[in-house]
């Protein structure tokens, strides 16, 4: 390569814009790619200036950026040449054109960065800079003025110009973390967590640790499987391993960056492949043999380096500087992976690139590919991914070649393109076919040497000995060049030092005059596979087949070592550039290409004589030898170099070679023996001693890991940072911390102080640093406290506790001693620093970790937030009372510290405030021993609600609960109504001191939602979404005595007390043990919790049903309004504990008992006496959504087993008397499929509803199956169920008329299915086939007597109290029927007073009744008679209207219904508001007196007897007079106001006048019964007023008194009315005496019915006596006098 210095006008022209003509003699072509603005590729082969035109092309691009951006004049850049840019503002404009040029060579490299320094500042101010001095080149210093990363280059550093090498290690700084870093040997001795690419550790290990081509064959191929090695050689096997397993484009689709065996087989199938596809597989074998090996030894190669790269920038943005223009110079010595890494660095992809090489030259170990292979991959995968986004397609330009070649004569160049002729021919895959070199040079043709058959060509040059000194030998620019290694050695046996010996891998970038290839042929392994050339001379008619008619045909299986042959003959002829000599001593192997050569021209023939020989020889100068012993070092060729300064007489430069060739054999030795590698890498570090080369030395005994030797010989020569590194990896720490010391590094200084121990060093450097200020103070405390650190943690080792605290108390700041303690676990040491700070929170925070909680709370006071500390101080009371002690949870229970704990709690929060203490206290009251009344409890409760406490209001509710379970059931006060808001009511029962049932439920279902609560917040624990239900949460964990802290970014949960009983039950392997913190993991305590709160569940719900049993039990003879009320809660609660998913109770069966207990309830719904269940208040009770449930749940439980005709007739009935069971058709309709009528039936009936016209009819076929059924078989429906079902039927169908006739009772149970805003469909015929039926079966009914006795019998113990229900509900649906169909009259007579009659079965008034009209034979019923019939027995007639029709019906007696109108009209007719004796009972009170008993219920009003007449009065001032009084007191107790004791006075004369009224019996007969209710409420509220202003009032918040009292002020106020009307003089009842009428009446009349006492007939009338007929107990069986229907039962 040659290059020209630029003059200053040559400078001036080429920055004025004008046209440039450069100073080189460049060609028309050169010039051409020059001005390429483009991405090119150049590719010529060696001579022809590819590395001048990259280096004129950088320096162009350069200048023009200078002239554009800046805009300056010659002058004008002379005054701003020294000026540097700082501190660059991001986004802004560059003030440099930022281009790299990458070589392999460090060589090259080097001359291309001083020619490019010399252009540069030549066209800055005209001076030649100083020449880089090769001589001071050291491959251990290369480029140590470059960063270690792309990151921020300084500007003056550009243009970049590296070696490849240099470029890697760059990269790999530019991406945070290291390759290196998983290499311990290549940290070692690091002082940061960065490796510098610089470091003595990391060039140490890259030089012994690096696998290259001659590292593999030395210490790998000689261990690989000798069967997998068969017909493959090293080189061959290396470069398919990098070039193509780990460096192929293919590889880099991969995700290891590696092919598979599968993908690198494929290979042999593509038409680039040399290899056969078993070669391949030998091929993989060895390199999964050397990747294991490799692994082994903790050695890398360059592809594992450049794999690790693509890795990381495929996931890690790269951060580093983007270059403009990247120049990459001998392209084809690397492989397309590291070719592909420069797209990272440059998005300047279609000007940005010039590559230039050729691929005739790659001989290098490991790589193999074409140029086409670069311009392939520069489309793939630098252009296609930068306009992956764009619509435009990149189009990649064109290769450029250079066919002058300025080195080498044309002579040389023809025999050169000869052997590449032959390359384009057989192996054009393997290189870029290129048009033929020309060259201006002339010389002559090359020449072979033919010698005697029996002479020694070498001997006769050089005259057969190596010691003659007569002889003149091969001058410097003369060199003989041989196959390899061992030609090389016997050739210099011969010679000795005459001449210069080079193999041809070795003479690669090297130039000389004279080239004599000697024995290439002789020595090829093609051996004569070279005839196979006469093949190709052949097809090209150069070939006389006369002479050669038999030579093998060219396989490029067979002959593919033919491709790396001529590709090093190319290489070997074109190193010459004048005269070429090929000689060889085997004529038969090298003449098929001389014959190629003589027959094509290119070679003239010589014979090798003296004269020859002499000519050959060239004598060269000292100067001369020394240059070239420069070259050849440079090309780490030392032997030779060694030579060639022997030859000039240079000892230093023969010593420098000398022990460079002493050190490589030293490392070639490395692996198979030990001892010669120490031996000659220490011969070699004392040769680079004894010449100053101290570098060298050093690096020597790195390499030796003789780190100390080399630490002091950097310290000679001012090398610190070196030397402090060596002294590190040594052991040395002092002696690094005082070469650290003299290079001014403060950190590094201390950090080996910090190793080595050498505390008090440390700290005198320190105290040195200080006093000169070298420093800035900020960085010098940093570093300080980083050793103080280092100390401190070493006591800590040590557990020199003292000392270690002695060291933390001088650290820079209390944030530094607590980050480090912290992260030693030293928290006790931590909290005594803060206290000792004065740092309360802090110290507080530190306690809370542990659970310290008594020492938090006092640090919470000492910091003057009383608030927290007093609220932690509630807490541990409350968890104490219920964990202390063995307690098991609830109920809470004293401790031996309760009461001081509970003086300190509200010290501290009257400290804070009034209204956070009145809070404290009463949150304290929880725990008190007191007796609380139920009263004292809500008000407590109340308090919570307002302050907001979750555990207040859960711990009171529970308490109020507790409270309930414990009263005798005979404190529990009877509503006979249901209440309209079941809240308010509850409220008002709780505040008069009083409870029910419906408080029971009602707070067990408060207590029960706020566990299900919890519930939910645990499964948001789990979920970590604990902030929806923060409150909840933070209840739970101090129940539980929990703290929920982060330690370490990770979420813990502390436990305060690991003894209490359910820490204890969780077991102690949930349990985590750090210092004096004990935890438990979220899954464990969440478990742990969830579990209490189950059984917890279970036991509070199995106390409360044990309870509503007790009540239920108490009330067996009580009001079927009371009854039901209880087994509907006693359902609510079993089953919501049977269903809960947090309910788990492992006795279900004594929760099912008490469901089975709840299902009686059918019978309260469905009574044998139906009149039972017609009132208001159980018509409402039926339509609740509980009721509702529970009549599904009975459904259910009828049809759990099999289904048969008694569970048809309940499950029907109950169909009919509620809602639809939606959800249970499915399970219905599937059992019933046995008896297709009923399952039309239920089908028609889910489907249509009541008012579905064949919903009649399937009833009618359904109960006509039944009733022809064996009766006497198990399962037969029941009397009382085929009854209801057959009344059920006359309804349907009368219903279908525009008017019909039923009871109230009948109606009342439809009602809610018949009401509807919506119109009726018309009218209907009334069905004769069902009345027919209804008939029939009515006179089967009572002539077959035996099989009805047998019958009822079967289904009850108490036959007579049913048959006579029975028989009255048949006679009644009888008259119904003959109101409409009068034919059916003569039946109702002939039972009513016939031979056979019933009367004896029926209540003696109704048989009156319905006779009174008796003509004979004839009835004569019409609706008045039967009208007041049925109101003799309590039952009203019912005329409803359906449609428009108005027909006029006498019947006094009656209730006419119009469905037209709304429900409230219809109940209001039915259950008209009248006036009654006062039902109100009296109300028991829990605690609170006794209150005077209101009249019976049963008590009639004396018609003699009256009421003083004097009227009874209130004191109604009392109400203003206490609103006066508490008017803007909100903070007063009541009973301290003045006026307190005038206002009680007040209240108890009232309160004295009131209970005298309501304990007069006949002063309450005649009330209405709401006034009396109304008059009892009122005085229960009088008496809470009372007890507010009186002495005894409860210590609680006084807002909340005062706010009770202003509500009962009012709500009295509401009443009075109703309080006056009520004290009113009672008017005497003026009713007739009915009673006494009717028993006058039916003592004169004479009937068939026999006399019998009342009191032996439950089916009674109103004042009349019922008879009771019987024959021997058992009623005669009559004839019937009607047609008998299709069958009779029991005949099927």
């Amino acid at each position: 390569m040659k290059f020209y210095t630029l003059s200053r006008g040559v400078v001036s022209h080429l920055l004025s814009g004008k046209e440039i003509d450069l100073p080189m003699q460049v060609t028309d072509e050169q010039m051409e790619i020059i001005l390429f603005g483009k991405t090119s590729f150049i590719i010529g082969r060696s001579g022809t200036g590819k590395t001048t035109i990259l280096t004129m092309k950088l320096f162009q691009n350069d200048q023009s950026y200078r002239v554009a951006s800046e805009g300056i004049t010659e002058a004008k850049n002379k005054q701003i040449k020294n000026v540097e840019v700082v501190n660059e503002p991001e986004g802004s404009k560059p003030s440099v054109l930022r281009q790299l040029f990458v070589t392999v060579s460090p060589k090259l490299c080097y001359a291309v960065k001083q020619h490019v320094s010399q252009l540069t500042s030549i066209s800055n101010d005209g001076n030649s800079p100083a020449e880089i001095n090769l001589e001071d080149a050291d491959s251990t210093s290369e480029f140590n003025d470059i960063p270690d990363t792309f990151v921020n280059i300084p500007v003056k550093k550009y243009p970049l110009v590296l070696t490849f090498h240099k470029f890697l290690m760059m990269l790999d700084g530019t991406l945070g973390s290291s390759y290196f870093d998983r290499f311990p040997e290549a940290r070692e001795g690091s002082q940061s967590n960065h490796i510098s690419s610089g470091s003595v550790a990391l060039q140490t290990f890259i030089r012994l640790k690096e696998v290259t081509f001659d590292r593999f064959c030395s210490f790998y191929w000689p261990h690989f499987n000798s069967n997998y090695k068969k017909k493959l050689d090293p080189s061959q096997v290396f470069t398919e391993i990098i070039s193509h397993i780990k460096g192929g484009l293919q590889a880099g689709e991969c995700n290891d960056g590696k092919l598979s065996f599968e993908g690198y087989s494929l290979l042999a199938e593509s038409r680039v492949s040399t290899l056969t596809k078993q070669k391949r597989e030998n091929v993989y074998s060895l390199f999964q043999a050397y990747e294991n090996m490799k692994a082994e030894r903790g050695e890398f190669d360059m592809g594992d380096l450049v794999i690790d790269l693509h890795h990381r920038l495929k996931h890690v943005r790269y951060e580093g500087d983007q270059m403009d223009f990247v120049y990459i110079d001998e392209v084809q010595d690397l492989s397309m992976r590291q070719i592909s890494l420069f797209k990272y660095i440059c998005q300047n992809v279609d000007e940005g690139f010039i590559f230039a090489g050729d691929t005739a030259q790659t001989i290098a170990r490991g790589i193999d590919f074409r140029f086409q292979d670069i311009r392939s991959l520069f489309y793939k995968e630098f252009l296609a991914s930068r306009r992956a986004g764009k619509q435009e397609k990149g189009i990649v330009s064109e290769i450029f070649q250079l066919k002058q070649n300025f080195r080498t004569h044309a002579g040389v160049l023809d025999l050169a393109q000869s052997v590449i002729d032959i390359l384009y021919c057989y192996f054009s895959h393997s290189i870029d076919i290129l048009e033929p070199e020309t060259s201006l040079i002339s010389g002559e043709a090359p020449v072979l040497l033919e010698s005697g058959n029996d002479e020694n060509a070498i001997v006769t040059i050089f005259g057969g000995s190596g010691s003659g000194a007569e002889v003149v030998g091969f001058g410097a620019e003369q060199v003989i060049l041989v196959r390899d290694d061992s030609a090389k050695t016997e050739i210099c046996e011969y010679i000795g030092k005459q001449a210069l010996v080079l193999t041809i891998v070795e003479c690669k970038g090297l130039e000389f005059q004279d080239v004599l290839l000697y024995n290439f042929f002789g020595t090829s392994p093609l051996k004569d596979q070279w005839r196979v050339i006469y093949e190709y001379m052949k097809e090209r008619d150069w070939l006389d087949e006369k002479l050669y008619q038999s030579f093998p045909s060219f396989c490029e299986t067979r002959h593919s070592v033919l491709c790396s042959e001529l590709k090093q003959l190319y290489v070997a002829i074109t190193r010459t550039r004048q005269r070429l000599w090929i000689c060889e001593n085997k004529e038969e192997l090298s003449k098929p290409m001389f014959e190629y050569w003589k027959r094509r021209g290119l070679v003239q023939i010589r014979k090798l004589d003296d004269s020859v020989a002499q000519a050959m020889r060239v004598a060269s100068s000292p100067q001369e030898w020394r240059e070239r012993g420069k070259k050849l070092y440079y090309e780490n060729n030392f032997v030779m170099a060694t030579m060639c300064f022997e030859r000039a007489g240079d000892t230093m430069w023969e010593t420098l070679a000398k022990a460079s060739g002493l050190r490589a054999y030293g490392n070639q030795m490395r692996g198979t023996n030990h001892e010669a590698f120490i031996n000659s890498v220490r011969e070699a570090a004392g040769m680079f001693e004894s010449i100053g080369k101290l570098e060298l030395a050093a690096s020597c005994f790195c390499d030796l890991g003789e780190f100390e030797r080399a630490g002091k010989i950097n310290l000679n020569c001012g090398k610190m940072d070196a030397a402090a590194e060596c002294f590190m990896l040594a052991g040395c720490y002092s002696d690094a911390a005082e070469a650290y010391a003299k290079g001014d590094k403060l950190s590094e200084c201390l950090s080996a102080c910090r190793k080595g121990k050498h505390f008090d060093k440390g700290f005198q450097y320190i105290e040195q640093w200080k006093e000169h200020c070298n420093v800035q103070s900020k960085e010098l405390e940093l570093i300080e406290q980083e050793f103080l650190e280092s100390c401190a943690l070493d006591y800590h080792e040590r557990k020199d506790f003292v000392s270690m605290i002695k060291v933390v108390r001088a650290f820079c700041s209390m944030e530094s001693k607590r980050v480090f303690l912290r992260s030693l676990g030293c928290l006790g040491d931590l909290l005594i620093l803060e206290e000792e700070s004065g740092n309360f929170l802090e110290a507080a925070e530190l306690a809370r970790s542990w659970g310290d909680v008594s020492k938090e709370a006092y640090l919470l006071e000492m910091a003057g937030r009383f608030k927290d500390a007093t609220g932690l101080l509630l807490w541990y009371v409350f968890f104490s009372a219920l964990w202390g002690n063995g307690n098991k949870g609830w109920p809470l229970k004293q401790f031996a510290q309760n009461e001081e704990l509970c003086e300190k709690a509200k010290l501290l929060a009257k400290m804070q405030s009034d209204d956070f203490y009145d809070f404290v206290c009463s949150e304290l009251e929880i725990i008190s021993n007191h007796r609380n009344s139920l009263l004292d409890l809500k008000i407590s409760l109340h308090v919570s609600q307002k302050n907001k406490s979750l555990r207040g209001e859960v711990f009171w509710i529970r308490k109020i609960l507790d409270s309930h379970i414990r009263l005798n059931s005979s404190k529990y006060d009877w509503e006979d109504e249901l209440p309209v808001d079941i809240n308010e009511h509850c409220e008002n029962k709780t505040f008069r001191n009083q409870v029910s049932i419906r408080t029971l439920v009602f707070y067990w279902n408060a207590w029960k939602q706020k566990v299900l609560d919890i519930f939910v917040s645990l499964e948001s624990f789990d979920n970590e979404e604990v902030y929806e239900h923060e409150a909840c949460a933070y209840f739970i964990l101090n129940y539980f005595g929990v703290r929920k802290q982060r330690v370490k970014g990770n979420i813990v949960y502390i436990l305060v007390n690991e003894h209490a009983d359910w820490v204890r039950s969780a077991g102690q392997k949930s349990l985590h043990r750090d210092g004096k913190r004990v935890c438990m993991n979220i899954k464990d305590l969440m478990s742990s919790i969830r579990s209490y709160w189950q059984s917890e569940l279970v036991f509070l719900g199995i106390k409360v049903l044990e309870t509503l049993e007790g009540l239920h039990k108490s009330k067996l003879t009580g009001s079927t309004f009371h009854r039901s009320t209880t087994l509907l809660h006693i359902f609510e609660v079993s089953k919501f504990l049977l269903d809960c998913q947090f309910s788990v109770y492992s006795d279900t069966k004594k929760l099912e008992k008490f469901l089975g207990i709840s299902s009686s309830y059918f019978d309260f719904v469905f009574p044998l006496d139906w009149r039972r269940a017609v009132s208001v208040d159980l018509i409402s009770l039926r339509e609740t959504e509980l009721s509702l449930n529970l009549l599904e749940e009975i459904i259910h439980q009828n049809i759990k087993g099999g289904i048969n005709y008694q569970t048809i007739g309940r499950v029907l009935m109950l169909c009919l008397g509620s809602k639809k069971p939606t959800a249970l058709y499915e399970h219905i309709t599937k059992r019933i499929q046995w008896n297709p009528a009923w399952k039309q039936c239920f089908e028609i009936f889910m489907n249509g509803g009541f008012k579905d016209v064949y919903v009649s009819e399937a009833l009618l076929r359904a109960l006509d199956d039944t009733y022809r059924a064996n009766w006497r078989c198990a399962g037969y429906i029941s009397p009382h169920s085929f009854v209801y079902l057959l009344e059920s039927l006359l309804f349907m169908t009368s219903f279908y008329s525009g008017i019909f006739f039923t009871a109230k009772s009948s109606f009342v149970r439809w009602f809610s299915h018949i009401h509807s805003a919506s119109a009726y469909s018309a009218p209907q015929q009334i069905m004769s086939n069902a009345i027919n039926f209804i008939v029939e079966v009515i006179r089967q009914f009572f002539f077959d007597k035996t099989d009805t006795i047998s019958w009822i019998e079967k289904w009850t113990s108490d036959f007579s109290y049913c048959h006579q229900l029975l028989s009255l509900k048949l006679v009644m649906m009888l008259s119904l029927i003959c109101l409409q169909v009068s034919d059916c009259s003569q039946v109702l007579l002939d039972l009513l007073s016939g031979v056979n009659n019933i009367a004896y079965l029926l209540p003696k008034r109704f048989i009156y009744v319905l006779l009174r009209r008796r003509n004979g034979y004839f009835l004569n019923l019409n609706p008045e008679v039967v009208a007041e019939a049925f109101m003799s027995i309590d039952d009203s007639l019912l005329i409803v209207l359906t449609g428009n029709v108005r027909p006029r019906i006498s019947a006094p007696c009656a209730l006419f219904v119009d469905l037209r109108k709304s429900k409230d009209e219809i109940m209001s007719v039915l259950f008209p508001r009248k006036t009654a004796p006062c039902v109100q009972k009296p109300s028991k009170a829990v605690d609170t007196g006794t209150i005077p008993e209101a009249p019976s219920s049963n008590t009639l009003l004396d018609d003699n007897q009256f009421v003083d007449p004097v009227e009874l009065q209130l004191n109604w001032k009392v109400l203003e007079e206490i609103s006066e009084a508490i008017n803007g007191k909100r903070d007063v107790a009541p009973n301290t106001l003045s006026a307190a004791a005038m206002i009680k006075k007040a209240l108890d004369q009232s309160i004295s006048t009131l209970a005298t009224a309501l304990a007069d019996k006949q002063f309450c007969a005649g009330k209405d019964a709401s006034v009396v209710h109304e008059a009892n409420l009122a005085y229960h509220d009088l008496k809470l007023l009372s007890s507010a202003f009186g002495p005894s009032q409860k210590d609680v918040e006084h807002s909340v008194y005062m706010k009770i009292v202003q509500g009962v002020v009012e709500r009295l106020r509401t009443t009075r009315p109703a309080v006056d009307d009520f004290l009113k003089r009672p008017v005497m009842n003026q009713e007739t005496k009915m009673e006494e009428m009717v028993l006058s009446e039916e003592s004169s009349s004479k009937t068939d019915v026999g006399q019998a006492s009342e009191e032996n007939n439950p089916v009674k009338g109103t004042g009349v006596a019922v008879e009771n007929q019987t024959t021997g107990g058992n009623p005669k069986k009559g004839k019937a006098k009607y047609k008998k229907s299709k069958g009779k039962k029991g005949k099927k």
